[in-house]
């Protein structure tokens, strides 16, 4: 629904990394998936690749969200 309703600059509100872009991107790596986030929310799915990527939150991922197999 979130997916229809916005239309993301460099992330989901703009040009500035926000809370709501961590939140999306930490949820989105809970069931049911990347895969089925991706399907359901494309517009959202670049925002997310893109706050995966960002050097200051490198280990963070690795240490709190790492991806598993699925």
């Amino acid at each position: 629904m979130m997916d229809s309703q916005i239309e993301p600059g460099r992330f989901l509100l703009g040009e500035t990394l926000t809370v709501l872009d961590l939140y999306v991107a930490v949820a989105s790596r809970w069931t049911p998936r990347r895969a089925r986030f991706y399907e359901v929310a494309p517009q959202m799915a670049a925002v997310v690749k893109r706050v995966d990527e960002l050097p200051e939150l490198k280990d963070f991922w690795a240490e709190r969200f790492p991806f598993e197999a699925g």
